[in-house]
């Protein structure tokens, strides 16, 4: 079992990541927490592949539980899966001995760390992604949200969990869109800050290679992301924010995040690259390496949209900018670097 040992500030957690753990959750729990009394919170389609192993692994650890099985789809992220949540924690009366369990996607962890955040008492919170980006990427940071219109996240919070629990075998259970998109994020990564995994995802074919390697990789990523909010907390975002502009001008209808990202990140690397901050040949690896994927490379968008989101960044946003693959930085520049990266190359 690997253990990546989270530890900003305040904020102090273990993630434990192994094959497997999934069937061995509530013995992992209690061998680091005592707890009680867990509420399980899932969704439909996930709970039926895995709610089974989790109610027997909670029995043997003879943990009290209840399940709220939320429906499918995006209703994870609304403030009525939102209220779901935080009236079960309160009509159950749970207090600092008992558990909120997310198992689930990005969305439905948000939702569940906000819930743990404003409940009237303590709870212990332990989360359980079993999304590629949310085992790569959001696993790090604590950060919790919950949308008050559609696509929107920007009520929340910071609220680290008690611990985060990661079984990459559950990644299988993705669609394949769902897994490519968070290829995205795990390339971004690699890109942003290790060159070794670069070198590795350009040697793999496809899922079923990226699953048998994913414990490693999965690990990799968080301890890049470790170590890079230690240190450069921008360069994790390298991307996001043409992403962030890109999927509002589309409304959330287009591209799923990671694709998003993966188009970002491919734009503001062009654009370091015509700069001469980015070594030469780093855009053409990192397209390489996207479309190896089955990835995005552009996207077509509203042109006026697109200049009125990226404007809506700052006048001086912080922008990650690849030195090489591997190696970034980031950058105070002025909002012209990204409305030139964007159309200076990218479809619109």
């Amino acid at each position: 079992m690997q253990t990546v040992h989270v530890a900003d500030g305040k904020t102090r957690y273990d993630i434990r990541l192994e094959n497997g753990l999934i069937e061995r959750l509530a013995e992992t729990v209690v061998g680091q927490i005592p707890i009680s009394r867990a509420l399980v919170v899932s969704d439909e389609r996930l709970w039926s592949l895995c709610g089974e192993r989790v109610e027997a692994s909670l029995r043997a650890a003879r943990i009290e539980s209840s399940a709220l099985i939320l429906k499918d789809g995006g209703y994870a992220a609304t403030l009525d899966a939102l209220r779901e949540v935080s009236g079960s924690l309160t009509a159950l009366g749970f207090g600092p001995r008992d558990a909120l369990i997310g198992i689930g996607g990005g969305t439905l962890l948000d939702t569940c760390g906000f819930a743990a955040w404003h409940h009237r008492d303590v709870v212990r919170l332990i989360q359980v992604p079993t999304t590629l980006i949310g085992m790569t990427d959001w696993a790090v940071g604590g950060k919790t949200a919950c949308e008050y219109k559609p696509g929107s996240r920007m009520i929340g919070s910071f609220f680290p969990p008690s611990m985060v629990l990661i079984d990459p075998e559950m990644a299988a259970t993705l669609p394949d869109r769902a897994f490519t998109a968070g290829m995205g994020e795990v390339i971004k990564i690699a890109c942003a800050a290790d060159a070794p995994l670069f070198r590795l995802l350009e040697t793999l074919n496809g899922r079923a290679d990226v699953q048998d390697r994913l414990e490693e990789i999965a690990w990799r990523c968080l301890e890049v992301k470790r170590h890079v909010l230690a240190s450069d907390p921008g360069l994790s975002m390298l991307g996001h924010g043409l992403a962030h502009a890109i999927e509002s001008v589309q409304r959330y209808r287009v591209l799923l995040h990671g694709e998003a990202v993966g188009v970002g990140a491919l734009a503001v690397t062009r654009r370091g690259e015509a700069l001469g901050y980015t070594t030469a040949g780093t855009t053409a690896r990192l397209q390489l390496c996207l479309e190896r994927y089955g990835l995005p490379t552009a996207t077509l968008c509203d042109a006026e949209g697109m200049l009125s989101a990226i404007r809506s960044l700052g006048s001086s946003p912080d922008t990650a900018v690849p030195q090489r693959i591997g190696f970034g930085e980031t950058l105070r520049v002025d909002n012209s670097f990204l409305v030139n990266a964007w159309f200076g190359g990218i479809a619109y």
